[in-house]
């Protein structure tokens, strides 16, 4: 019977390298939830589940005609899965960074619930006034600030000169300090 299974699951898989849809699908059914398992117990996060699963099978099925199979499919499935894991983790770090940057919270670790909850709210705030501000001036201020784009990196994205994303990156630093109450001098 386990031979059948691994013949069955060897046409399978011939059948999706060369592209066949239907053979893809019924590899999806087979293997998507042992993945939605590892995303899930390498990141503990329910809502990154979904996109990542979907990930790691357009990755696969974009490398499938290349699989050589000197590895066992699900072995092959699990290595996808780790590097996009790692790589949603770095862009999550990134993510938290830039964040922490902007709002002005500590680099270090958050020690306590309390300083957590702090930083969280912190973050609310600045979120909640960026959205307040004109367009112009929050994605100048996004840019330059959250991306951490140069000047020249910022005027090239933003289809502006370097001297108008100054410009408008001092205006949204100003109009920030006086939603957030904050002394402008000190944010520099």
């Amino acid at each position: 019977m386990t031979r059948d299974r691994d013949a069955d699951e060897d046409a399978m898989l011939a059948a999706a390298q060369r592209g066949d849809r239907a053979a893809q699908s019924a590899l999806f059914v087979a293997h998507k939830d042992d993945v939605a398992r590892q995303v899930y117990r390498m990141t503990g996060d329910r809502s990154a589940v979904d996109d990542l699963v979907q990930e790691v099978f357009i990755s696969a099925f974009s490398a499938l005609p290349g699989f050589r199979r000197d590895a066992r499919l699900d072995t092959w499935l699990y290595r996808i899965t780790v590097n996009k894991v790692r790589n949603w983790w770095d862009a999550k770090r990134r993510r938290r960074l830039r964040e922490d940057r902007v709002a002005g919270s500590p680099r270090e670790p958050i020690a306590t619930p309390e300083d957590e909850a702090d930083a969280t709210e912190h973050r609310r705030r600045l979120y909640a006034a960026l959205g307040e501000l004109p367009d112009k001036y929050r994605e100048a201020f996004t840019a330059r600030a959250i991306d951490n784009l140069s000047l020249q990196e910022a005027s090239l994205r933003l289809g502006v000169p370097v001297s108008t994303v100054s410009y408008r990156t001092r205006k949204a630093e100003e109009q920030l300090c006086v939603m957030l109450g904050l002394d402008p001098e000190g944010a520099r």
